[in-house]
């Protein structure tokens, strides 16, 4: 399952750096290979394992899909990944990326001379909105990939 995470997760940064989007194709592709080696391993109970997975990842990243902070591809390439390692690897993998995210977050606001106005658009916070014109984006997947890294290496002894 962990080779099929890393390259799964290292096509999806491939294609949102070269096109700043994930193709359906690909999600689709990771989300069923997910679901049937699962269910090939382990039945309904993989099936299910598979499904919770998904399930979680969809939901946590609708809600940030839903306050424009995240594409839709990134919603599919995450409950393909929740698919392919179940709910409990996931929620590492999220935090991981959430972590790391932060770091290139702060790295590129700085690289780019931004500091001032992010701050300013901190305080005021409860009138800002994610993804206005002017703000700065970011691919979501490379910073995954990473985590995907980082969670692989958590997930060899299971």
């Amino acid at each position: 399952m962990i080779p099929l995470l890393l390259v799964f997760a290292a096509a999806c940064a491939v294609t949102d750096l070269r096109c700043r989007r994930i193709p359906n194709w690909l999600t689709v592709t990771g989300a069923l290979a997910g679901f049937s080696l699962h269910a090939w391993r382990a039945g309904l109970e993989g099936l299910a394992f598979a499904g919770a997975g998904c399930g979680a990842a969809f939901g946590i990243y609708l809600l940030l899909f839903l306050l424009r902070g995240m594409g839709a591809g990134d919603v599919k390439m995450m409950a393909a990944m929740g698919a392919l390692i179940g709910w409990s690897n996931w929620l590492l993998l999220f935090a991981l990326s959430a972590v790391i995210g932060g770091l290139v977050a702060v790295l590129t606001v700085l690289a780019r001379g931004r500091l001032r106005q992010t701050l300013q658009n901190l305080r005021r916070l409860p009138q800002q909105k994610l993804g206005q014109p002017g703000s700065l984006a970011l691919p979501h997947a490379p910073v995954v990939a990473v985590a995907a890294l980082f969670t692989a290496i958590a997930m060899r002894g299971q």
